[in-house]
């Protein structure tokens, strides 16, 4: 079963947050472009966090309100 999908959010440390999961470099987050979801992972880039696409690599900065899951635990691996 996916995890539903919430939005991107800081939390009191700064940090971002999809639901209750804290993201770090490498955390493998599925985000919603154009109403598809996307695999791809979180990495801290040029003092900012960004969102690299699995399949081609093109960057997202990481704001608040972004649609964001977890992907299944089988799809997590990068």
């Amino acid at each position: 079963m996916r995890n539903s999908e919430t939005t991107l959010r800081k939390n009191d440390c700064g940090r971002w947050e999809v639901g209750i999961h804290e993201l770090t470099s490498g955390s493998v987050v599925e985000i919603k472009i154009d109403g598809h979801w996307i695999c791809g992972v979180i990495e801290h880039w040029h003092d900012n966090y960004y969102w690299f696409s699995r399949r081609d690599g093109v960057p997202v900065v990481l704001h608040s309100g972004i649609y964001a899951r977890l992907p299944n635990s089988t799809e997590r691996r990068f």
